[in-house]
């Protein structure tokens, strides 16, 4: 039974760890006034070779939706101050324009 205690703090360490490491992916905080504007975020993803379908701000980045080279949907969470990409992910499980 002293196996159960253990484990749930194993557990409980485990989570933290994905946690922080979930927490490093966002974007330090930048006053808005220090932005880059939208048109600029847009050019930045376009250069990167992303088919660019949506922008707005999220958890103090910029997010942007789109299609990569093949065609996958993806989603880009760029510093808001640079415009470099962040946290790159799958948008969707499926790949192909909809």
């Amino acid at each position: 039974m002293r196996m159960l205690p253990a484990l749930i703090i194993a557990l409980a360490a485990t989570g933290a760890t994905g946690t922080a490491a979930l927490a490093a992916d966002k974007c330090a905080y930048v006053p808005r006034e220090r932005w880059i504007p939208i048109d600029q975020a847009i050019r930045k993803a376009e250069e990167l070779g992303y088919d660019v379908r949506e922008v707005e701000p999220d958890d103090g980045c910029w997010e942007v939706e789109g299609f990569d080279k093949n065609g996958a949907k993806v989603k880009l969470y760029l510093d808001p101050s640079s415009g470099e990409v962040v946290k790159p992910s799958d948008w969707l499980p499926h790949r192909g324009r909809k």
